[in-house]
């Protein structure tokens, strides 16, 4: 990008209540975008929970929640990263558990809201006086949690200064089911206001867009803007062929995203194969199987040949990451394996993991449909899209990947994502441009 920083420096006020956290996808959203941010001229103001760690480059101001619900769970999380002996730190979090919960049990009786809805009025209030000290041009509001969008409200609301909404996850689904609960009441309006309010609205997928837009016509700018990613460099870690293939999964798995099918893909070629059990790892990372997968494991057994890692936190022998481990993980694998989930919210939502794993350059298989926007992506960047219902073409493309492998190993794909934070800044300051 064209470096602008000889004018005059830009103060954005940023809200974001993951930032800085390693391994988090919505504080990777905003983070990676931050040096690009400065190279433009732009001077972030940066409101956030404790979790993450400080970025000493400008002002980052770190708050926490109001009350017990995010106060309880932002203890702990400080607890988890603190380098202490496991049974110190575990009668730690207990202690902060038992000295929460009275007033958490109150907080819960009457209000039924997701853990961090709190963080919103503390991060409103500590707002006005970053608005008053340091300017900004524009508020700019990144989740994530809701509270994140509630403080932007707030500020919009109490400053005047132009609001940009970027909404990772929908706040509402048309599908929901508890249109009487407390929190899809709240999410509701909170929907309706920054449709009205926001001097523009982003969403990550046009689907999602199309539904907010629907329900509460956008009177701002609206856009979809792809998050992109910037993974951290890995000099010097290449894919090697081995002894055996490796095929991936990186990120959460859940009731309704899970690894049922392929595990019953794999099992039926196996019996078709019975020499290829003994050549294929499936590694599973940043998650414990979910009910369904493991059910499914006890069904259709797969013996050793499916290996759970869990998260990779930071190393201090190496100095790495968790993030950086997990990226080199990804280039070293021999296929990178993407869920969709199931439902109807999937045409709601992309994987943020797709974005990292485009660009890996290792090959990529997609278990969902190629009428969505998560396989039209795979597709364009040259990557496999398989029927995520379909057991027998599930099948097929694992058996084409380990006669590829057998043949003469998997090449890198040719194709060069589009989909990297450069090409996302540029967008975004784009739209703040229109705006201000």
């Amino acid at each position: 990008m064209k470096d602008n920083t000889s004018g005059r420096k830009k103060n954005w006020l940023i809200l974001a209540y993951l930032f800085n956290v390693d391994g988090k996808a919505a504080s990777q959203t905003i983070t990676d975008r931050i040096p690009l941010l400065l190279d433009q001229g732009i001077r972030p103001v940066v409101i956030s929970a404790p979790i993450g760690d400080r970025d000493h480059r400008f002002p980052h101001v770190r708050i926490f929640s109001l009350m017990p619900s995010g106060l309880q769970y932002e203890l702990r999380f400080l607890l988890k990263k603190k380098k202490m002996a496991k049974p110190v730190k575990g009668l730690l979090k207990a202690l902060v558990t038992i000295i929460c919960l009275p007033f958490y049990l109150i907080e819960r009786i009457v209000i039924h809201l997701d853990t961090h809805w709190s963080w919103g009025i503390s991060a409103a209030f500590r707002g006005i006086w970053s608005v008053l000290r340091h300017r900004p041009e524009v508020i700019y509001s990144t989740a994530g949690p809701s509270s994140t969008h509630f403080a932007g409200y707030i500020l919009h609301r109490m400053t005047g200064v132009p609001w940009v909404s970027e909404i990772h996850d929908p706040l509402v689904y048309d599908i929901e089911q508890r249109r009487w609960g407390q929190r899809y009441r709240f999410n509701n309006w909170l929907e309706k206001v920054i449709c009205r309010h926001a001097a523009a609205v982003i969403y990550f997928t046009e689907h999602a867009l199309a539904s907010a837009d629907r329900r509460h016509p956008v009177r701002g700018l609206k856009r979809v803007l792809r998050p992109g990613a910037a993974p951290p460099d890995t000099p010097g870690v290449v894919y090697r062929k081995q002894d055996t293939i490796h095929f991936g999964h990186f990120g959460s798995l859940a009731v309704t995203r899970n690894l049922g099918r392929l595990i019953e893909a794999l099992y039926r070629l196996f019996q078709d194969h019975p020499a290829w059990q003994a050549k294929v790892v499936v590694d599973i990372y940043g998650s414990g199987l979910d009910d369904v997968s493991k059910r499914c494991l006890v069904a259709f057994p797969l013996g050793c040949r499916f290996h759970e890692h869990g998260r990779l936190e930071f190393d201090a022998g190496t100095g790495k990451s968790g993030r950086q481990q997990v990226f080199e993980t990804m280039k070293r694998s021999d296929v990178l394996v993407i869920l969709h989930g199931s439902g109807l919210i999937c045409d709601e939502y992309i994987p943020s993991k797709v974005y990292e794993y485009l660009l890996t350059g290792r090959p990529i298989l997609g278990l969902t449909s190629d009428r969505s926007e998560l396989g039209r992506i795979l597709l364009e960047c040259g990557h496999s899209v398989v029927d995520p219902d379909d057991i027998g073409a599930i099948a097929k493309a694992l058996a084409g990947f380990i006669t590829t492998w057998r043949n003469s190993g998997l090449p890198a794909v040719s194709v060069t994502s589009p989909y990297t934070v450069e090409a996302t800044v540029r967008q975004f300051l784009a739209i703040v441009e229109k705006i201000t």
